[in-house]
């Protein structure tokens, strides 16, 4: 898996940080599965639809959200993307 910047990585996950206490949530929801979310995206991004991306991990926060377990929604979204 692709590697990103230290220090941008940082600055991401201080802005999820933010963004999570803003919106009344533990930061942890987001956190805790970052690395199979931003795969998932990749994915997404680099194989059916960059700018479908975005919606798709929309569409996978509102399963998660629902009951769903974020790290099976995930794999499930990049089985898709990966599909002809």
């Amino acid at each position: 898996m692709h590697r990103d910047d230290p220090v941008r990585m940082n600055r991401m996950r201080e802005w999820l940080t933010r963004v999570a206490a803003e919106l009344g949530l533990d930061p942890a929801v987001v956190l805790d599965h970052e690395e199979d979310l931003l795969a998932m995206v990749s994915v997404v991004a680099h194989g059916q639809s960059r700018p479908g991306a975005p919606l798709s991990a929309f569409l996978a926060g509102v399963a998660v959200g629902r009951g769903a377990a974020a790290s099976e929604v995930a794999a499930r979204v990049a089985e898709l993307a990966e599909a002809p």
